[in-house]
Formats: structure tokens, C-alpha cells, sequence
């Protein structure tokens, strides 16, 4: 009965496996170019859960390469006002310890002249994609994260150990963000690495705790939220209220390396 037992654990344990975002690194015939126009990448996209993200991971030798289409609205405000965490785990899990921000969040003086909610789907397109486009037109700034206690600050041209990345928004408002990291830039000995943890995660709205008044929930959200409904209520300015932009969009991925 044990043989059976064990059988029987290793058919059900290994799919379960393979269901939990395990995906072969992509081949390349020539190594991408980081600079937003992906048609050097020769690979279908992987479609997460979600729907919110595009991706595909490859490596050679040195270096890994990633690349991300992002046509959500509210997932590329995230991005474009709160920043794009890009995690790295050899052990292939979740929670990486070091990788890159990119791009970083907007500071406290910028925000304030952003409108930090969701924008409709009934706003004019073209105000839209420009809109999108004007969110990621100066992203030149980017942080390391894991290699010291505090994040090392640069400039995405200024980095002398390797890592390239870029963002764009194209013409039909998508982004795309490109990344290469070489595996020396975070300690990562590639002969030792079987599966590797890839985590995209962007920021999100914090509303001000300062906000005065005694905020009301609107007695119609409350219900649709009793209902099960709508997501739970945050604060917002002075009023209990969803913001679409208070939680985080997040991707993980398992990549079996060459």
C-alpha cells in the first residue's frame, strides 16, 4: 500500500507543480536589444492569471531577459505613478530578496500634480494615451535592490555593472518594459540555479492617515460591499471610498533556465 501511496502523491504533486507559473526560458537566436521595441523577441507571450501582464523571461550564459506588455489602464497607472518592483529568487519562490525598481515611484511634490485616481474607460482615448504616455516619458531613474542595507539610487544610463532597462508606451497606449540583468550583478551563480523566482509587483495609492474629519462610507458602497461586490473600502481625502490604485498588480513566475 505504501508504493501505491507514493504513486499516487508523486502523479497529483508533480502537475501541481508545473500549474504554479513554471514556464521553459525562452531560446533566442540573438540576444534582445533593450531599448522597448520587442520584435527581436521570437516567443509567444505568456498571459498571467490576471490578465494584467504580458511576459516572457529568457537567459544565456550571463545574463537574464525580460520583457513585460502591460494595456491595463489602471495596472500602467500603478506603474507609472507608484513604480515597478522587479524581484529575483534562485531558489525559485516567492519574496526575492534582490533585483530592481523600475521605474521608481513618483516623489510626494510630483503626485500632488497627478490626480491619483483611476482614470475610466470613458475618457477620450487620445487623451488617454497621452496621458499614459506622459506618465513614463521621464523614467530615467532606478533602484538596486538587496546588494546594500539601503536601495542604491542611479541612473538607468549610469549603472556600470550591467542591468539595462526600458519603458515605453506605445501609440496605442500599451507599455512595454524590457529588462537585462546579468547574473553577476546580484551574486547569482547560474550553475546553481535550477528554477528561478521572478516577481513584477507595482506600487500602489496610500491614502494620507492625516486625512481630517470623520469620514462616512457611502451607504450604497457599504451595501455592495456586504454583498461581496466590491473590494473592500479604504481611506480616500476625507471619505471611506474603493480607489482602484490602492492595491498592488503583481506577476510571479517560475522559470526552468538553459
Amino acid at each position: 500500500m505504501s508504493k501505491v501511496y507514493c504513486l499516487a502523491f508523486l502523479f497529483f504533486a508533480v502537475p501541481s507543480f508545473a500549474q504554479k507559473g513554471l514556464h521553459e526560458s525562452v531560446s533566442f537566436t540573438k540576444p534582445p536589444v533593450i531599448d522597448g521595441n520587442i520584435d527581436d523577441w521570437q516567443a509567444e507571450w505568456w498571459l498571467d492569471p490576471d490578465g494584467k501582464f504580458l511576459s516572457n523571461v529568457g537567459n544565456d550564459n550571463e545574463n537574464i531577459y525580460l520583457r513585460l506588455k502591460i494595456s491595463d489602464d489602471v495596472t500602467q497607472q500603478k506603474i507609472g505613478l507608484f513604480g515597478l518592483s522587479l524581484r529575483l529568487n534562485p531558489s525559485g519562490k516567492r519574496k526575492g530578496k534582490v533585483g530592481l525598481k523600475y521605474p521608481v515611484s513618483k516623489d510626494k511634490s510630483e503626485l500632488k500634480k497627478e490626480k491619483t485616481e483611476a482614470v475610466g474607460l470613458e475618457t477620450d482615448l487620445a487623451a488617454r494615451v497621452r496621458m499614459k504616455k506622459e506618465l513614463v516619458s521621464d523614467v530615467e531613474v532606478l533602484e538596486l535592490i538587496g546588494l546594500a542595507k539601503q536601495n542604491i539610487v542611479s541612473s538607468r544610463l549610469g549603472l556600470t555593472n550591467g542591468i539595462e532597462a526600458a519603458l515605453i508606451a506605445q501609440d496605442d497606449g500599451a507599455y512595454i518594459y524590457e529588462a537585462k540583468i546579468p547574473f553577476k550583478a546580484f551574486r547569482i551563480k547560474k550553475s546553481e540555479v535550477i528554477v528561478l523566482g521572478v516577481e513584477f509587483e507595482t506600487g500602489r495609492f496610500v491614502p494620507d492617515s492625516k486625512s481630517q474629519g470623520s469620514p462616512q462610507i457611502d451607504p450604497a458602497y457599504k451595501a455592495a460591499y456586504r454583498s461581496g461586490n466590491v473590494p473592500r473600502p479604504v481611506v480616500y481625502g476625507n471619505n471611506y471610498q474603493y480607489n482602484a490604485l490602492a492595491s498592488p498588480g503583481y506577476l510571479f513566475l517560475q522559470i526552468k533556465l538553459k
